[in-house]
């Protein structure tokens, strides 16, 4: 068995002289499902605590708690200072570079104790159940069974590789998918046919943001990175023998029913 604690060791030593908590975020509330997902967020959301439960700490190393005990590495923190605000407590962190190889990789087995979410680093060691390859954005559900962030996206078409699963099953298929505006719930829906199916139009979108539709391109006149709301998902998987006209057909159907062309993000 390799442990998180002889992992971390083979990049550095400095946490072997500090005083250090192993913490693991996994908070199911409605108000905190987005934090859970988007990372810059939860890292923000990590700072504040409604208690001083880092008080005598000189670094945290951090976990997104996924099934059961299972853990994924989000990174070492050093902490700066802290300070109490209002009825909170808030800490200055940084992330320290000489883990970072591990961040989103790295998964361990939380143990017994999954109701503590915050333990000292040393009073028992965390199994490391596995490595992930780089850019790896997990398991691939079915077709129809994700929603994707745009920097998911963006991280499966450039680690195709790592996401063979994905890359397979997305270019294996035509269909009709949906864009959501998460800022304002509108949606675009379009359709995707070729050699490489699904997969081959969604490049587009991870390289360019827009994908050359209209809309979309009109949303970043005034903010460049207006893509960050797009979340990705599939409608309705087809063929690869469905002509391009009845996927049209389909697709005019979709538009009719959600109303994307009244109320949405469709021009036509």
């Amino acid at each position: 068995m390799i442990t998180l604690q002889q992992l971390l060791n083979t990049q550095s030593d400095i946490l072997n002289h500090a005083k250090v908590k192993v913490v693991r975020h996994k908070d199911s509330r409605e108000e905190y499902r987005h934090v859970m997902k988007d990372r810059q967020a939860l890292l923000e959301y990590q700072k504040e605590q409604a208690k001083d439960v880092f008080k005598g700490c000189d670094y945290i190393v951090s976990f997104i708690g996924a099934e059961r005990k299972r853990s994924i590495f989000i990174g070492v923190f050093k902490i700066n200072w802290s300070e109490p605000r209002g009825n909170k407590h808030y800490y200055d962190l940084t992330p320290v570079p000489e883990f970072e190889c591990f961040v989103d990789r790295l998964v361990i087995d939380w143990g017994k104790n999954a109701i503590a979410w915050h333990q000292w680093y040393n009073t028992q060691d965390k199994e490391v159940i596995e490595l992930l390859p780089q850019g790896y954005i997990g398991n691939f559900p079915g077709l129809l069974d994700f929603v994707l962030e745009f920097d998911e996206l963006r991280t499966l078409v450039q680690n195709p590789d790592a996401n063979h699963d994905w890359r397979h099953h997305l270019s294996a298929v035509n269909g009709v998918y949906l864009i959501l505006d998460s800022k304002t719930g509108r949606q675009y829906i379009g359709s995707a046919c070729g050699n490489e199916g699904i997969w081959q139009r969604w490049c587009n979108y991870a390289a360019t943001g827009t994908g050359g539709n209209k809309e979309l391109v009109a949303l970043h006149q005034n903010d460049p990175l207006y893509h960050r709301y797009f979340r990705f998902s599939v409608l309705q998987s087809l063929p690869s023998n469905v002509t391009p006209c009845e996927i049209v057909t389909i697709e005019n159907l979709y538009k009719q029913k959600l109303g994307s062309r009244a109320h949405g993000l469709n021009q036509n």
